[in-house]
């Protein structure tokens, strides 16, 4: 299957440290800092994200360039619960769900993402 990981989100109810840490003590290069949100470049083509919130598990961020309908369909004949598959712009279309470890994923199709440097 043609899936690459590309972030996985923290959920961090004080996000002022978390970005503080992982920027300014462990020197990360910011990607995306807003408001409830920081996310750091881990290599050209992955990140790690803080959100401002409560969640007791992190999100994994996948993205592909093969038919999303089709990975979606595989993921779940192999355990996942993923919902159903939704616009997330104008060229990007996302499913979100849980693998079978009741990981919250999301999987993004973007015909533009160069997934394999």
């Amino acid at each position: 299957m043609s899936l690459k990981l590309r972030r996985i989100t923290f959920f961090v109810e004080d996000l002022p440290a978390a970005t503080t840490y992982y920027g300014d003590t462990l020197g990360m290069a910011p990607a995306d800092v807003r408001k409830g949100w920081s996310a750091y470049k881990v290599s050209k083509s992955f990140e790690i994200a803080f959100h401002r919130g409560k969640g007791k598990y992190p999100r994994l961020q996948f993205v592909t360039t093969k038919d999303l309908g089709s990975v979606r369909e595989k993921m779940n004949q192999n355990g996942a619960k993923l919902g159903p598959i939704k616009d997330f712009s104008d060229s990007v279309m996302r499913c979100s769900g849980k693998d079978k470890d009741r990981n919250t994923i999301e999987i993004f199709f973007d015909p533009n993402h160069i997934i394999w440097n």
